[in-house]
């Protein structure tokens, strides 16, 4: 049976950059930044990323991230890829995403073969998101 370990709490503000209508739905380009905060660290660390969403006829949102966490040496990469069901109001959407990593600090060098799911809100600019490690 799968166990989720509670990982990072990522709060970021998001910038949208709309593109338009496309084959598959409306494409908004989306960057955040931010702060991580986690029991593997002091502190907080900063976030930065781009969404890349298109949001389907049905109101849904495919999405796929490329981010980073922390700065220099202590930097983790990651990819994520998933779905943001809407909320009731305009700019109100609850993602739900799939996470790998990729990062040179031996500290966290674990993460190197991790998956993780992540679930949050984003509420018109601000994002939080709970990453959880899925372990068996």
């Amino acid at each position: 049976m799968a166990h989720l370990e509670e990982f990072c709490t990522i709060t970021a503000s998001a910038t949208y950059h709309p593109t338009g209508k496309t084959p598959l739905g409306f494409r908004v380009d989306t960057a955040f930044e931010g702060t991580a905060t986690s029991p593997h660290w002091e502190g907080a660390r900063p976030v930065t990323g781009l969404d890349y969403a298109v949001v389907r006829a049905d109101g849904h949102s495919n999405l796929e991230i490329r981010g980073r966490i922390g700065t220099g040496k202590e930097t983790v990469f990651y990819t994520a890829g998933g779905v943001a069901r809407p909320g009731e109001a305009r700019g109100h959407m609850f993602p739900q995403e799939w996470m790998v990593f990729e990062t040179a600090n031996e500290e966290l060098a674990f993460l190197n073969g991790a998956l993780a799911v992540a679930m949050g809100e984003l509420n018109g600019p601000d994002l939080s998101l709970t990453v959880y490690l899925v372990s068996a």
